[in-house]
């Protein structure tokens, strides 16, 4: 496979929760393509061929977002920057597409959002300097924990369209860049999404990552539809590796409530934790 030239690009991953994992998707990403720079933005240094950029932890969403918005500007001196996280990273170098670059803002389309909302998700996406120093300037305050993609996408999106000229990707594009909620469509350049690692990563490999995941991650909505996967798809040694990590800080009723928290009745979330017990 030969590998895509991206000079105008810095790929950026910023991560104070599960560092070690952020490097390996930016090391993942540096395998197909090469970037003009590449920085892992951490609390603590991690294996990987990306250079380390020390920050002090981010201890939520809120402080995240702000950091996203707020501050990555100050790091990032070419054109564009490509967005990735622990879960999410470049899949096929080959689906980039020069048009790319005609927009300031790439993200996976949010399918159950309206349409002139629904681009997209910041996990994975391709950012333009000048988005980031609109985003930056005092006209767009911060709202508490509200999701930087959110904001950008939709909050925020009519004035950085009106006022700042920024370009958002049509639902066609951000399709080719990549997905995160359905089933893809077709190729793409990247992806977004613990609950999509299942189609990318094999199973022993998943097993590394379990075990290091931090568990509020391996815990949260996402883990668990994760978990429900390898249960439907019988893959019992991954749903032990899951299960057995969230039993060591969960009760059986916790892991069946979060069942029920991502959309199951109390019967079929019931059934799902029996399903593990006897895994």
């Amino acid at each position: 496979m030969s590998r895509q030239n991206l000079h105008d690009v810095t790929l950026c991953a910023v991560d104070t929760v599960n560092p070690g994992l952020a490097a390996r998707a930016l090391d993942l990403s540096l395998s197909q393509c090469d970037f003009g720079d590449a920085m892992l933005i951490a609390h603590t240094a991690a294996p990987t061929r990306a250079r380390f950029v020390p920050i002090e932890p981010l201890r939520s969403l809120a402080e995240y977002s702000h950091f996203m918005l707020k501050r990555l500007v100050d790091h990032i001196v070419t054109p564009w920057v490509l967005v990735v996280q622990w879960d999410g990273y470049v899949l096929d170098a080959s689906r980039w597409s020069e048009r790319f670059y005609l927009y300031d803002y790439i993200g996976a389309r949010w399918p159950a959002s309206a349409t002139g909302n629904d681009v997209g998700n910041g996990g994975f996406s391709l950012r333009s300097a000048k988005l980031l120093k609109a985003l930056a300037s005092d006209q767009f305050a911060m709202e508490a924990e509200a999701a930087e993609d959110v904001l950008i996408g939709s909050t925020w999106r009519a004035a950085l369209e009106a006022d700042h000229g920024i370009r958002f990707a049509s639902a066609e594009v951000a399709d080719e860049f990549a997905y995160e909620y359905g089933v893809p469509r077709q190729p793409t350049f990247g992806f977004h999404g613990f609950f999509n690692m299942w189609r990318h990563v094999d199973d022993s490999a998943m097993l590394a990552i379990f075990s290091e995941l931090d568990i509020r991650t391996l815990a949260a909505p996402r883990g668990v539809a994760l978990l429900k996967i390898y249960c439907d798809l019988r893959k019992f040694t991954c749903v032990r590796a899951m299960y057995q990590r969230y039993r060591m800080h969960l009760s059986v009723e916790d892991v069946a409530y979060a069942f029920v928290r991502n959309g199951l009745s109390d019967d079929a979330a019931r059934e799902y934790v029996n399903l593990c017990e006897r895994s």
